[in-house]
């Protein structure tokens, strides 16, 4: 078959309900947390891994929100405060846990996402067997 045939569809939109985006990140940085006025315990490259669920509508192209702008917010407002990062001198004064960080990490997308987008969830993985989730 030659892709020169091809045409593009009389409908673009072949059906009007949301749809649900999965996005994956990772994130590498240091990070002291708190366990009282005393005790902490101090991470070092630490990895941690989060999958966002976005409910978008398909638009007239046949198109939710497109992954391009949820890398865009991720590396233009998150990322930056996260990766390769001492994350208690780049978080609002908070003890990062996970907990904090991923209700941090729902807050920012929130922000930034097309109003017409609803963040359904983030989950944050401190390990590959532990996480925390934060919901609407």
């Amino acid at each position: 078959m030659d892709i020169q045939e091809v045409k593009p569809p009389h409908m673009f939109k072949y059906f009007n309900k949301p749809v649900t985006i999965h996005k994956h990140y990772t994130f590498t940085c240091d990070n002291r947390i708190f366990f009282s006025d005393t005790a902490f315990k101090d991470l070092k490259n630490h990895r941690y891994s989060f999958n966002l669920e976005i409910q978008s509508h398909v638009g007239d192209l046949g198109l939710a929100t497109d992954f391009h702008l949820i890398d865009k917010i991720y590396n233009d407002y998150i990322s930056v405060k996260l990766n390769n990062c001492l994350i208690n001198q780049t978080l609002p004064d908070m003890n990062t846990t996970a907990e904090n960080i991923a209700y941090w990490i729902f807050e920012q997308f929130n922000k930034h996402l097309p109003a017409e987008d609803v963040l359904q969830s983030v989950t944050l993985y401190e390990t590959d067997n532990q996480g925390i989730t934060v919901t609407k």
